[in-house]
């Protein structure tokens, strides 16, 4: 792929990402919804298919709020048909992003291994 198509490319993601995320804050009703944070959307090159990852505030129902979000593809599709410019919207498949848990697991981890590396780091 050439360098103008990956620019395209993430030029297209960063644009979906943006406004499916102020269509989950202002334009759904479901207030589980709300919650949600687009984290990232990774589109297929042909925009037949997107996918967005996104994390939660609450965790315990983590896994019920993605499936709703799932079922509200459509809807959302829909709304960005009137709200964007590109030659085709992709069908939408929300995920779970683990980047965030895998981190925080790492952060403990190293924290237990080398606990003095905390208190220098507040010290300063």
């Amino acid at each position: 792929m050439t360098q103008k198509k990956i620019y395209r490319m993430a030029q297209v993601n960063r644009l979906l990402q943006e406004e499916i995320a102020e269509i989950l804050l202002t334009e759904l009703q479901d207030k589980r919804l709300h919650q949600l944070t687009v984290t990232e959307v990774r589109a297929t090159k042909d925009l037949n298919h997107a996918f967005i990852f996104v994390t939660a505030r609450e965790t315990k129902n983590c896994k019920e709020t993605i499936e709703t979000a799932n079922r509200s593809a459509g809807y959302i599709r829909k709304l960005l048909f009137s709200r964007l410019r590109i030659k085709r919207i992709p069908e939408l498949e929300f995920r779970y992003d683990e980047s965030l848990d895998r981190a925080e697991r790492i952060y403990k981890t190293l924290s237990e291994i080398n606990p003095d590396s905390e208190t220098e780091e507040q010290s300063i």
